[in-house]
């Protein structure tokens, strides 16, 4: 269980009391140097749409407790060298309204693309710089030894961390899972939803869904698209050392059939752009996963279909390296 590890945050910025990575990892005596070890630290972003003040970076832990319970469905718990989980900056929410006159600066939820990915963007690079240290997160990222995740919204995020436009030439995830994930802005809110679900264009739920893209992203469309990882051009993820298979990056995106408030549309649109990316891109690895069992907060609220994919992940990235 999650209890079973040394937990402490990590602070990259003053603006929002919301800009924190949390830590998960072993005592100093059961570390391991990530250039001999097998294990991998699994690295959140957690979802919310943008905006949700209730669905912050604890929302790893259910996850975090299925892959540490020895149970054999998972990936052995050896395998893991640690966890983390990003918070970033929120955007206002109508649910949770904050009167800016008498709100401390560091609580107001105000954020508007890109503050959202610069934040993640951000935590990612405080790992990458913490310590240095024998099985610390940032003696993992140098090795690339790790795996960035994020349900919802959060993979959306995630995988803007592979758009140089967006983050410029940061050092990129060598493998993202989306679970559940938001893609394509402009498609989701034209769809409107899942009409199973009440869903479909010109319905209360289409409306909601533009709402939400317009209080994170404002109301330019063009904005939408060029943040949208579904519009990438995935064949240059990695630069000019990807078309020659130098470095090998890992995709995954997986959805629920029950999910009730992404519809299936998303995943169609992000497997197509992998799928695009990676005819010209030899280094690029991609599944698209669609037997998620479970509602769209269930999934990360229960943790067993995010740690079963997790741990096709780990499968996945074991017969790319040979082992």
């Amino acid at each position: 269980m999650v209890t079973s590890l040394s937990h402490r945050q990590i602070r990259y910025g003053s603006e929002s009391e919301l800009q924190f990575v949390d830590v998960w990892e072993r005592p100093a005596s059961g570390r391991e140097a990530a250039e001999s070890s097998d294990r991998y630290w699994f690295i959140y972003i957690h979802g919310g749409a943008w905006r949700d003040p209730c669905c912050l970076t604890d929302t790893a832990v259910p996850a975090i407790n299925r892959l540490l319970s020895s149970d054999p469905a998972y990936v052995d718990s050896g395998r893991i060298a640690g966890f983390a989980s990003i918070g970033y900056r929120l955007s206002p929410h109508p649910r949770f309204p904050q009167d800016p006159e008498t709100t401390p600066a560091d609580k107001l939820r105000v954020a508007q693309h890109p503050h959202h990915i610069d934040d993640v963007r951000t935590g990612l690079a405080a790992l990458a710089e913490d310590g240095g240290n024998t099985g610390s997160p940032a003696d993992y990222i140098a090795h690339d030894r790790y795996i960035v995740y994020g349900h919802s919204c959060g993979a959306f995020l995630a995988f803007q961390l592979w758009n140089e436009e967006i983050v410029g030439r940061d050092r990129l995830p060598p493998c993202i899972v989306g679970l559940e994930g938001i893609y394509d802005l402009r498609g989701f809110v034209e769809r409107g939803g899942n009409p199973e679900h009440g869903g479909g264009p010109d319905t209360d739920f289409a409306a909601v869904l533009a709402e939400i893209a317009q209080g994170a992203f404002g109301r330019d469309q063009d904005v939408w698209d060029r943040a949208s990882p579904a519009r990438y051009d995935f064949s240059k993820v990695g630069g000019s050392k990807a078309a020659k298979g130098q470095i090998a990056r890992l995709a995954i995106v997986a959805s629920s059939p029950e999910d009730e408030l992404v519809d299936g549309g998303e995943i169609d649109s992000m497997e197509k752009a992998l799928q695009a990316g990676a005819a010209h891109n030899s280094s690029l690895v991609y599944m698209a996963l669609r037997d998620v069992r479970g509602r769209h907060d269930e999934v990360h609220e229960d943790g067993r279909e995010v740690a079963r994919i997790l741990t096709e992940a780990v499968k996945r990235l074991d017969q790319m390296q040979g082992r």
